[in-house]
């Protein structure tokens, strides 16, 4: 018995060492995963090789969509190119596919999303290259040689165009420029004509004229667009004019800008928002550039829009006495409104339906004629004419960046001359239309005479009008023309006049209203001319003329292209 214990206790005490002993172990385990561990190794060599394949060609796709968008009317060529120069070394030249399209910097539009195909009018590229990355474990488990990649990028142009509508107080000087832009203030202007030259060919930056309007009020640090939303007068808005002009050293011009501020006051608020709309430039709080960002506009201009978006809807009165050659006395009533949904004067853009737009006005003349024949003595003659100005408008049609050139469409105001009597209290209220009633043009002891005419003027469609690089560069205002003048058309109102002779009583003092209307036919016919100078010289002092648009290219940017995604 002893010796059996003794043997068990021997095998059982071997037993335990062998199972504790690891030995070897390490090298067992080895065995089993080095398969696997390089098949882990192969992987991911060709993983990290794939990947840098990929990197470089997203370069090459980079740059292909950059060439592209740089030169889109060529978009293909420039991204071959572009592949073809950064071929060497691919198991397989990349190869690209191109879509033209536009492209929406909106942060509410899905990233996505802002880049829309379309070969109308195309802004952005979207490049694919496709080539072969090289495989070289993993070869052997796929059974090929390499495996196809493709990258993307997409990149766009910031095109830029500013121009604006309106600008027709560089032709006239003092007189009755002196009396409506005093009405306009709310106080006496006397400006010379030298002033006027002056703040003619004054162009300034209106960057620079935002920051200016910035520094006076004290602003830290804003965008323009929060410039353009800050209360100020327009008493404030033109001496921030002025200082700029004195920067410049146009000293002329900056003393008669400091006039019409200083007649302006502090009386009413200036509304800057209405003069201007900046597109991408409006959340930057500076421009970078140089001069390819410059966009220029005239001083006259400037302080014309500060004035009338301070003031519209206001209702003043001029009155020229005898002074019309061929009129005895004239009475002009002048009403300003805004532009119509609220457009600004001018715009920064490359958005081909963002439409500027003139002042609505209205423009009401009561001239008294000097009386000839029968009509003469005792006779009292008057002709009321009322004109009408819808808003004249503009849009952007082409950015021409190879010759530096840009074309507008254009569509003069469309607008209205009646002869009749209308409710003057009425005549700045732009929300309805006002009503015109027959009215005694002639008023005599013995007879009377009324009437009332209406013609339409044209524009009803879009002209086009371009502008060269030199014109752009030298501020050049191009007017744009119904094919209904001024003269045609008064001539026209007054042909169409429908007249009715009243006597009083039974008595005709044996005339006949033959007799009358003979006399006063031509009478009024005389008085076309001298009614076409002043409609003419008051439209021309507002900037709107009529069945007329003046528009200027103020600045013009072709933006080296950049890659959005």
């Amino acid at each position: 018995m002893s010796g059996f214990r003794a043997r068990r206790s021997v095998m059982g005490g071997g037993g335990g060492a062998f199972h504790r002993d690891r030995r070897g172990g390490v090298a067992v385990i080895t065995a089993m995963f080095l398969p696997v561990a390089l098949a882990l190794a192969a992987l991911a060599v060709d993983m990290g090789w794939i990947y840098l394949q990929t990197r470089r060609l997203q370069g090459v796709a980079d740059l292909a969509a950059i060439s592209a968008a740089n030169d889109i009317g060529r978009a293909q060529l420039a991204a071959n190119a572009t592949v073809a120069a950064n071929g060497e070394g691919w198991r397989t030249p990349p190869q690209a596919t191109l879509t033209l399209g536009r492209y929406t910097a909106d942060a509410a539009i899905p990233v996505k999303q802002r880049f829309q195909p379309t070969a109308l009018d195309p802004d952005a590229v979207r490049v694919s290259v496709a080539s072969e990355a090289e495989l070289f474990f993993g070869a052997a488990i796929l059974g090929r040689p390499s495996v196809p990649i493709r990258r993307e990028a997409t990149a766009a142009r910031a095109d830029l165009a500013s121009f604006s509508i309106g600008s027709r107080l560089a032709s006239l000087h003092g007189g009755v420029a002196n009396t409506l832009l005093g009405d306009l203030t709310g106080s006496q202007v006397n400006l010379s004509v030298m002033d006027y030259d002056a703040l003619a060919d004054a162009d300034v930056s209106l960057f620079s004229y935002l920051d200016a309007v910035s520094t006076r009020l004290h602003l830290t640090g804003p965008t323009y667009d929060q410039v353009l939303q800050t209360k100020l007068t327009t008493g404030q808005a033109l001496q921030a004019l002025a200082d700029v002009l004195s920067t410049k050293g146009d000293t002329t011009a900056a003393s008669a800008t400091r006039t019409l501020a200083i007649s302006a006051g502090d009386r009413t608020p200036a509304h800057l928002e209405a003069v201007a709309a900046l597109g991408p430039y409006g959340d930057q709080d500076h421009v970078s550039g140089g001069s390819a960002a410059t966009v220029a506009v005239s001083a006259m201009d400037l302080a014309q829009m500060v004035l009338q978006a301070g003031q519209g809807h206001r209702q003043v009165k001029l009155d020229l006495d005898a002074s019309v050659p061929g009129l005895a006395d004239t009475d002009v009533w002048l009403a300003i409104g805004e532009p119509m949904n609220n457009a600004p004067y001018m715009t920064v853009t490359r958005d081909k339906t963002v439409i500027v737009r003139t002042s609505q006005a209205r423009l009401y003349v009561d001239a008294k004629l000097l009386g000839s024949d029968v009509l003469g003595g005792l006779a009292q003659v008057h002709l009321p004419v009322l004109v009408e100005l819808a808003s004249g408008e503009a849009r952007l049609k082409e950015i021409d960046c190879g010759r530096k050139a840009a074309t507008l469409e254009v569509k003069p105001s469309i607008g209205s001359l009646k002869i009749g009597d209308i409710d003057l209290a009425a005549l700045d209220d732009f929300k309805r239309p006002l009503t015109v009633a027959s009215s005694q043009l002639v008023k005599a002891p013995l007879f009377g005479v009324s009437g009332k005419s209406d013609v339409a003027l044209g524009g009803a469609s879009w002209q086009t009008v371009s502008f060269t690089d030199a014109e752009i560069k030298a501020g050049a205002v191009k007017t744009v023309k119904t094919n209904d003048t001024l003269a045609a058309a008064t001539a026209s109102l007054l042909a169409n006049l429908d007249l009715d002779v009243n006597f009083v009583g039974l008595i005709h003092i044996g005339l006949g209203d033959a007799a009358i209307l003979a006399a006063l036919k031509p009478l009024l016919a005389a008085a076309a001319a001298p009614l076409d100078g002043v409609i003419t010289s008051v439209t021309d002092v507002l900037g709107i003329g009529l069945g007329e648009a003046d528009v200027r290219v103020n600045g013009l940017r072709c933006g080296v292209a950049a890659l959005v995604a």
